[in-house]
This record gives C-alpha cells, sequence and structure tokens, in this order.
C-alpha cells in the first residue's frame, strides 16, 4: 500500500505572513517540519501543495533543498480542496496523509501507527481528532484517493471547499471505522499550532520541549512539561 504526505503551504497568513520560514533552533519551521516528516516509515513522497503565486521561487527552493517534491496550483488560492485534489491526481498518490505546515511539532511515530491502523483495517479514511484527545497541532488525516476525488466531485458549499475534509466529517464519517484515539489522557487543552505572533514566543519559549514531542518515540510524558 502506497502513502503520499502531502501539506498545503503558503507564504501568505494574515495573522503571520511568512509563519514556516521564521526561525526555530538552528533552522526553520518548514526545514523542522520537513525532516520530521521524512522519518515516518512506509511514505513514498512527501509533496509541498502551494498556490500558483508571486513566493513559488521560495518554495522550489525549498522543495529542492528538502529534497522533496512541489506543486503549485493556478486557480483560487482559498479553495484548498481543489489544490489538494488536483496535487494528489498529478502524483498518483493512491493513499494521502495530510498533516498541515501548521502542525511542525506532529510526531512521526504516531503518524505511523495510525498508517498500520489504516492498512490493518482497510479502511477509505482515518482521522485522530474527532474526537479530540490529542493537542491541537498534532490532527493527521489519511485518506484514499477514490473518497478524495468524490469529496471533490461532491463539495458545493464555500467552506467544504476551503478546506479539505469537511464533507467527509459531514457525510461519510463513522466514528466506530475511521477515529482513533492513540492517546489515553486528554490532552486537547494544549495548542501546539503555528498561527499567530503569540504560538510563535511561546514556541521559542519552549524550545527544547517541543523538540523532544516532535522526535522521540515516547512522547507524551513532554506534554506535561508545557
Amino acid at each position: 500500500m502506497i502513502f503520499d504526505i502531502i501539506t498545503q503551504v503558503r507564504f501568505k497568513s494574515t495573522r503571520l505572513p511568512g509563519k514556516i520560514f521564521l526561525k526555530f533552533l538552528d533552522t526553520n519551521f518548514l526545514s523542522f517540519f520537513i525532516t520530521n516528516l521524512k522519518k515516518i516509515k512506509n511514505v513514498r513522497k512527501v509533496i509541498l501543495a502551494c498556490p500558483d503565486d508571486e513566493y513559488k521561487d521560495i518554495f522550489v527552493l525549498f522543495a529542492k533543498k528538502l529534497k522533496v517534491d512541489v506543486f503549485f496550483f493556478k486557480g483560487d488560492p482559498n479553495n484548498v480542496l481543489k489544490r489538494y485534489f488536483y496535487c494528489a491526481k498529478k502524483f498518483s498518490s493512491p493513499n494521502i496523509i495530510r498533516i498541515t505546515s501548521d502542525c511542525p511539532f506532529i510526531n512521526p511515530f504516531l503518524v505511523s501507527k495510525m498508517i498500520k491502523i489504516y492498512r490493518n483495517n482497510k479502511v477509505n479514511f482515518l482521522t485522530n481528532n474527532k474526537p479530540r484527545l490529542i493537542p491541537h497541532g498534532f490532527d493527521c488525516e489519511i485518506i484514499k484517493f477514490d473518497l478524495l476525488k468524490k469529496t471533490y466531485n461532491s463539495a458545493k458549499k464555500k467552506d467544504e471547499k476551503e478546506h479539505v475534509t469537511p464533507w467527509i466529517y459531514k457525510n461519510y464519517f463513522d466514528k466506530k471505522k475511521n477515529y482513533t484515539g492513540l492517546l489515553k489522557k486528554n490532552y486537547s487543552h494544549l495548542r501546539l499550532t503555528l498561527d499567530t505572533p503569540s504560538d510563535y514566543l511561546f514556541f521559542l519559549k519552549n524550545s527544547k520541549i517541543l523538540k523532544s514531542i516532535a522526535t522521540k518515540k515516547k512522547f507524551q510524558p513532554y506534554f506535561n512539561k508545557i
């Protein structure tokens, strides 16, 4: 079974422009994030899905440096579902792992467990956030291409196009089949997603702990330190 990670990436952000290029430890958030994604087992490709805008050249350079693929979408930058679908179609991705670039601390061992569950249970969709026990910033969804195609063809509402999976949750999601909790304790009060200047300052203050959360196999004890 083949898996590709497609992460939606952009430079423009209303609250924190260029956030993925901000400095973190001895690198930047995008490099830190991609380096961890490449540790996930049984993944064929890591693909950046970007709007085709004036920042295109920056992503070309980073894709070469990080040795990942990149896809540029020329349509409406707010139609993320269409960008995502066309990206998966171009790379013939049969099973897509969706992790957004504002989740730089997601742990590769957690994603590897989800891949195993997805494969063993032969499902078309798997999520770890309905209901939420994970911190905000640990969100991961695995989608079969056929279901992504059906979602793209069926989604009509604005909110169903601005994001990738709302239509799936409304029309397809079954908690017993399509959800895995993974964590025994509820950590949903934690915010580990990069969206605002205050997030960035918090991450700089707790950089060593966050690095451990993102890289160690036994990462859960570190949640209690932040």
